[in-house]
């Protein structure tokens, strides 16, 4: 208990220190730089803990604590199924958003003046809304010009199949929330004893990322989509190996950063020669797609991808642009990241690579396959991640919504650390309560909508 205490102090005086300190950095000897956060390093925020309704906040805090509670409950008298757990996510990431009512919780995300869903009910024809993206892409709201058309479409059909902004959030974190869980449950739990399985999963679905994000933002069915291919990739049927495929190439018709999960496959497939075949044609057939695609539609998605990143960065390389800005949002993603995570599994996780790497790493890759998958996949992620950093993707510290498809390849190193751990119930119990307390204590205080 000690421990977390004191870790939770050191997180709040790194990041109370931080604000002070760029903000010094910033308007001393920077003259006041573009694009230096005003909340470090939570870009996009603002406060909201003095609008909250006491008689609705309580209640569904109480209600959320009491869901937490039972689960963990469940989990240490011996429950051995999956389900509570998906269920509980589902119930606590509805709830944790509702502290702020069902107007700010379910309708205001979907209502920022730059969000998909300002286009997606102006499309009236899907194929020529394809057809026509490249002409009309700069002319775009911000977050539909940086992705290819897909992430329009997504809402513009959950709109008209649902209809309200509150339904259509409502459904997007019934959809990736346990289809996320399950998916994440069964990957850990081919490398790990499901016990481990089970309860990284419950850390999964109370991280603060999970909490604050699942509920109407695209990237929680994007995670969801890597996790699938992720999950279908290393099963052991060629078959389902190959049908990995498809959450691929519907990932790639909503974000151009798809091409991440390609080296995380590339390292598996290194390891397990049967999955090469697979994987080039998995490949061949995502190219062979957009090349029909370009053929009967009009649509490049190569020079879709060109206008995008021109847009994004109109004067050039962001290094040689604009340097500082470039150093301190590098320094502001990887800790928005971490924060999400949470200080206590980013130490768990460091310390899971750190055994992975002295049991797994090495010449013993080659002969060590049962956590070989976990340190491949978790340390591939990590050096792709670090490369689009490096090529200046992620402006504002938009990692912990835009890069979630990460955090299940952190937690994979955070199950290794558990699995060596065996810890007792009481510890894990105190782990679990930290992760969820975070993820109150952020959605009571702040407003992180994209």
């Amino acid at each position: 208990m000690r421990k977390i205490l004191a870790i939770g102090w050191v997180t709040v005086a790194t990041v109370v220190f931080f604000n002070v300190f760029l903000k010094y950095v910033n308007g001393q000897l920077l003259g006041n730089a573009r694009g230096v956060p005003e909340f470090w390093p939570v870009s996009i925020f603002s406060f909201r803990i003095g609008q909250l309704r006491p008689g609705w906040a309580i209640p569904t805090l109480i209600a959320a604590i009491v869901v937490f509670a039972l689960t963990v409950a469940y989990l240490r008298r011996g429950g051995t199924s999956i389900v509570p757990i998906v269920v509980a996510g589902v119930v606590l990431v509805v709830l944790s958003n509702l502290l702020h009512g069902i107007n700010h919780g379910f309708v205001a995300p979907l209502a920022t003046r730059e969000g998909y869903y300002q286009l997606a009910p102006q499309v009236v024809d899907p194929l020529a809304f394809v057809g026509n993206y490249e002409a009309n892409q700069l002319s775009y709201v911000v977050h539909a010009k940086t992705h290819p058309p897909g992430a329009v479409l997504t809402f513009t059909f959950l709109a008209r199949l649902f209809g309200s902004r509150a339904a259509v959030a409502l459904a997007v974190a019934l959809v990736s929330v346990p289809t996320s869980a399950y998916l994440f449950y069964r990957l850990v739990g081919t490398y790990y004893r499901r016990s481990v399985a089970r309860y990284t999963t419950l850390l999964f679905v109370l991280l603060p990322a999970v909490q604050i994000y699942y509920l109407a933002s695209l990237d929680a069915l994007i995670t969801t989509l890597v996790l699938a291919t992720i999950y279908l990739f290393t099963r052991e049927s060629r078959w389902t190996t190959l049908c990995a495929f498809v959450p691929l190439l519907v990932v790639s018709f909503q974000l151009f950063l798809f091409v991440f999960v390609l080296p995380v496959l590339a390292g598996v497939a290194f390891f397990r020669r049967e999955k090469i075949a697979p994987l080039v044609g998995i490949v061949l057939g995502i190219g062979g797609f957009y090349l029909l695609v370009d053929a009967t539609l009009g649509y490049n998605y190569l020079e879709s991808f060109l206008i995008a990143s021109n847009q994004q960065n109109p004067g050039g390389f962001m290094l040689l642009a604009e340097p500082a800005r470039y150093v301190l949002t590098r320094f502001e993603d990887v800790a928005e990241l971490a924060l999400f995570l949470t200080p206590f599994l980013c130490l768990l996780a460091v310390r899971g690579l750190g055994a992975l790497w002295r049991d797994v790493g090495g010449r013993r890759l080659a002969t060590n396959t049962r956590e070989r998958e976990p340190l491949v996949m978790a340390g591939v992620a990590l050096v792709g991640f670090a490369a689009l950093l490096a090529a200046g993707v992620y402006h504002t510290g938009e990692t912990a919504r835009g890069a979630m498809f990460m955090y299940p390849f952190l937690l994979l190193p955070v199950a290794a650390a558990i699995d060596r751990l065996d810890a007792m119930w009481r510890a894990k119990g105190l782990l679990a309560a930290a992760v969820f307390g975070q993820s109150l204590v952020m959605q009571l205080i702040g407003n992180y909508l994209w």
